[in-house]
């Protein structure tokens, strides 16, 4: 880690927590509650009330449901960063080298 890295961490911390919280709104929490929902609404009516007619049918299903909120998981993960490295450069001007200290805030 480099000395620039330790005298802004503090400040990227707060950015990077500022950042999440501005962008996890009440319309993307319920998208993602929703998300996280449907996997087991299907296993439920799957076991319940009818069955697939296959089994490779079923696994491609359950595979699809359980990769969906996990790809807006980690899309909004990408717009946090990318949300975060473009405040840092904003900042760099008032903070020299904080946008290089972003950069390794960002890969650790």
């Amino acid at each position: 880690m480099s000395d620039n890295f330790e005298k802004h961490k503090a400040a990227l911390d707060d950015l990077y927590r500022q950042t999440k919280e501005e962008l996890w709104t009440p319309p993307f929490a319920t998208l993602v509650l929703v998300m996280f929902g449907i996997p087991f609404i299907t296993i439920f009516f799957n076991v319940a009330v009818f069955s697939f007619g296959h089994w490779l049918v079923a696994l491609i299903v359950y595979l699809a449901e359980a990769a969906a909120p996990l790809f807006i998981l980690y899309r909004h993960r990408q717009e946090i960063r990318e949300t975060v490295r473009k405040k840092a450069l904003a900042m760099d001007a008032a903070n020299p080298g904080i946008y290089e200290a972003s950069k390794e805030y960002l890969r650790v």
